[in-house]
């Protein structure tokens, strides 16, 4: 089955080196770019609109035109702002598309580029998910199973108390990649029961003392950054299915006890969903535009297995 995503890309040549190696010139082919360059989105630069069909392949929906995904890049602000991004080569035009907005004229330094992963299927990058049996944390204070909420219901946030939740989406898709579910056990995060997770779902993690993680007392985690293969385990195989939840604000919510992210609804969100999904939260959202918790996001790179060890170290009772 195929689906349409309609997206916004930039020209790769309105992308350009700030400052490094290939100083002066627009972004190019993964062989060409070099870590550590800075990029910045030209004042003048126009998006182009795009509607993708994703299937086996991706093509132009209004031509059979092919669209290869060269890479996956990363991409962090002076300010600790993380952008990830496909490279896009769209018949003989090279695109950048940002999977979050990028701010003009702002400085991005490239810290990863992904050429293994041509799987990037934007209809595979879905965030904020749980897994069935998944204890959500109400605002009366019951921790009711993510399969049994409804629209309407209220959940407890960290930040803004009470909050009606606006929209639940399910998807069920082969357990790989993206897709591929993460567990953790009872306990070790301090959670209630077991804890299953999307692997690009975030944690909130909060950080007390001197040595802090990220330079900041607050952070957010990828459930994927912490496998572990012991403790923290993530299944390849078989199916899996994802329940996302969001309001009319991104939200830290309480998943078996433990802070984790609502899906962030943005313009970039609906075009990494399968199309029957999209449809309902572009209606649900028309605004599409919130933002994201201010939590510093701590990327792959950053956590070393001393790192991984410190943020799974047992909680003090």
């Amino acid at each position: 089955m195929a689906y349409i995503y309609e997206c916004e890309v930039f020209r790769a040549a309105d992308i350009r080196v700030r400052w490094g190696i290939n100083e002066g010139e627009g972004l190019g082919l993964p062989a060409q770019a070099c870590a550590g360059d800075i990029y910045a989105l030209q004042r003048d630069a126009k998006p182009m609109k795009l509607r993708l069909q994703m299937a086996d392949t991706i093509t132009l929906a209004d031509t059979p035109d092919p669209v290869h995904v060269h890479a996956a890049l990363q991409l962090m602000s002076s300010d600790g702002e993380l952008i990830s991004a496909m490279v896009l080569g769209v018949g003989e035009r090279l695109c950048l598309l940002p999977l979050s907005p990028m701010r003009v004229q702002t400085g991005y330094a490239l810290i990863r580029m992904d050429e293994d992963s041509p799987a990037l299927r934007m209809s595979e990058l879905v965030q904020g998910c749980f897994g069935p049996g998944t204890r959500i944390t109400m605002a009366d204070g019951q921790l009711l199973p993510v399969e049994t909420l409804e629209t309407g219901m209220e959940v407890l946030t960290r930040d803004h108390g009470a909050q009606a939740l606006r929209w639940i989406g399910k998807l069920t898709k082969r357990a790989h990649g993206a897709f591929a579910p993460v567990t953790f056990p009872p306990g070790l995060l301090g959670n209630l029961g077991p804890l299953t997770l999307g692997p690009l779902q975030r944690i909130f993690l909060y950080q007390r003392g001197e040595e802090r993680l990220g330079g900041r007392a607050e952070l957010l985690v990828q459930a994927q950054y912490l496998v572990d293969g012991q403790r923290v385990l993530q299944r390849e195989g078989g199916f899996a299915t994802h329940y996302s939840l969001a309001f009319d604000q991104h939200q830290i919510i309480y998943a078996e006890g433990i802070p984790v992210e609502s899906l962030l609804v943005s313009r970039a969100t609906v075009e990494r969903l399968p199309e029957t999904l999209a449809q309902e939260l572009a209606q649900r959202f028309p605004g599409l535009n919130q933002r994201a918790h201010f939590a510093h996001d701590l990327a792959e790179g950053a956590i070393t297995e001393g790192v991984r060890a410190a943020l799974l170290r047992p909680k003090e009772k």
